[in-house]
């Protein structure tokens, strides 16, 4: 039988957006953008799961939640929202919200956060794969316990406290913040985690320090949970600018470690003392550099720690498991380093609650991967709008924007025009040069021919303040690609023709 869900949140686009994809997912979806309405569904249905937005008119999401629990306890809740803060998790909690989501989120995330909620055992969040939730295997022998969760991927053992763990990742423009932590098998791994990763998603609105982060975590363990267990936390913010990575970890079963492109490997500086142990313990934070292909590795084993520390093994002894490809394959790395913590020393080997997480995220070499392409367009130009259309599709897997690369698209057009109208003489054949190129963060192309140019000495350009000339094709031209590049310059003489250089700073996409 499907699972029944309801959706009550506000914002159209949002709410429409997830029912479209959780309904390809096979669930039976209701929503509405009324929380009076959605409170009258619960009363004629019963749903499996409520999925609701924390602020809304007339009634808001928490209030929601605790009517319909009164009607049926057993509907299970998520509250989405954009406007996080400790003290609605904290009510959250108390209401028996299983998860508090703040927006931005990618829809991958919510469908996995949904699977697990709405797991009848803890075989299929074990897994974590979306694609077989439905049909997970009981036998507990057959679990790969090894699950990729947005940019990490952990490998853990089969005990109980091999499952206390939890993380979460944000990009804050530039920067990229992410959190790992882990407590003992006798908190309650779901509000643990929940409440910490929502507020490490508040702070960093406001605030990308580590250790001021781990500051509000450690304040809020100590005020909010009476029973003191120890809460073993990494919060490390990178910044592909700088190529620093700066973070704080406290907890002594923790050993962090960035592993290099060349397959070195650099311990990074941690405490021993965990948190919610003390409300006013000092925080650490420190900085470390960090070059394009490197990789955060987390290693959760208490008694490899204590022989890293003093010395007995290195980090360097883990090498072989950062093979060549391990830039890109975080799978095979976290699953090696495993590997090779169970062929160590027996003590080190059987410690339960062995996990190895690697971070998947960091930043590739500045380097286009366009390689500068060329592409010949031969005159009289016969294919115009496919060539146009090739040079789109060459730009899609490094420009995010669409309306940014639209506007490249568009400069390069009226380049190509201009060159077709001038460049040769009539009945003359010749070809037109695109080429294009990422350098960092901008888009470079330019637009050459061999044809006869110009002399750019007594060349003038045309008044673009008038709008008779902009009718004309050079002055139309240029003004358009100045309006639309952030740097145009034109390069022409009689020997060698005309190229026009632009350049446009331009979000890039994540490869």
């Amino acid at each position: 039988m499907k699972k029944k869900i309801l959706l009550v949140d506000d914002e159209e686009t949002l709410r429409w957006a997830l029912h479209e994809a959780l309904s390809e997912e096979g669930f039976d979806i209701e929503n509405t953008n009324d929380s009076v309405k959605a409170l009258e569904f619960t009363r004629k249905t019963k749903y499996d799961l409520v999925i609701s937005d924390l602020k809304m008119p007339i009634m808001g999401g928490l209030q929601l939640i605790s009517e319909i629990k009164k009607q049926n306890p057993d509907t299970k809740a998520i509250i989405i929202t954009a406007y996080g803060s400790v003290e609605a998790v904290i009510e959250a909690m108390h209401l028996g919200v299983l998860d508090f989501i703040t927006k931005p989120f990618k829809i991958e995330h919510i469908k996995r956060v949904i699977y697990r909620v709405l797991s009848d055992s803890a075989l299929s969040y074990l897994n974590n794969n979306v694609s077989s939730a439905k049909s997970v295997d009981n036998d507990e022998s057959k679990i790969d316990l090894c699950s990729q969760r947005d940019v990490f991927f952990v490998a853990k053992d089969t005990t109980k406290t091999g499952g206390n763990i939890f993380y979460d990742f944000v990009e804050i423009g530039k920067l990229k913040a992410f959190l790992v932590g882990s407590v003992s098998s006798e908190a309650d791994i779901k509000n643990v985690g929940v409440s910490v990763t929502t507020i490490f998603r508040y702070v960093l609105k406001n605030d990308n320090s580590p250790a001021f982060l781990l500051k509000e975590v450690n304040h809020y363990l100590c005020k909010n949970i009476l029973k003191r267990f120890p809460v073993s936390l990494l919060c490390a913010v990178l910044d592909a600018r700088s190529q620093t990575l700066r973070y704080s970890i406290h907890g002594e079963e923790l050993t962090c470690f960035i592993s290099l492109p060349d397959k070195g490997a650099e311990v990074l500086e941690s405490s021993p003392f965990p948190l919610n142990m003390f409300p006013g313990m000092a925080i650490m934070e420190s900085n470390a550099s960090f070059v394009a292909g490197s990789r955060v590795v987390l290693i959760r084993n208490g008694a490899l720690s204590k022989v890293l520390k003093s010395g007995t093994i290195t980090a360097d002894r883990f090498k072989d498991a950062i093979s060549d490809g391990s830039a890109t394959n975080c799978e095979d790395m976290a699953k090696g380093i495993k590997l090779q913590i169970e062929g160590l020393d027996e003590s080190i080997a059987e410690e339960k609650g062995c996990a190895v997480i690697v971070s998947c995220s960091g930043f590739e070499a500045q380097t286009s991967a366009l390689s500068e392409e060329v592409m010949s367009i031969p005159i009289p130009i016969g294919n115009y709008g496919e060539i146009l259309e090739q040079f789109d599709r060459k730009l899609l897997p490094l420009v995010a924007d669409d309306c940014e690369r639209s506007e490249v698209v568009t400069s390069v057009n009226e380049a190509v025009l201009n060159a077709a109208s001038f460049a040769y003489h009539k009945d003359e054949k010749g070809a037109i040069f695109l080429k294009f190129a990422m350098l960092g963060d901008e888009i470079v192309v330019e637009v050459s021919d061999h044809g006869c140019g110009f002399d750019m000495q007594t060349y003038t350009e045309p008044d673009v303040t008038l709008y008779k000339d902009l009718t004309k094709k050079t002055g139309r031209g240029l003004f358009i690609m100045k309006q639309l590049m952030d740097r145009v310059m034109i390069q022409s003489s009689r020997e060698t023709g005309t190229a026009v250089h632009m350049a446009k700073r331009v979000i890039c996409n994540e490869n």
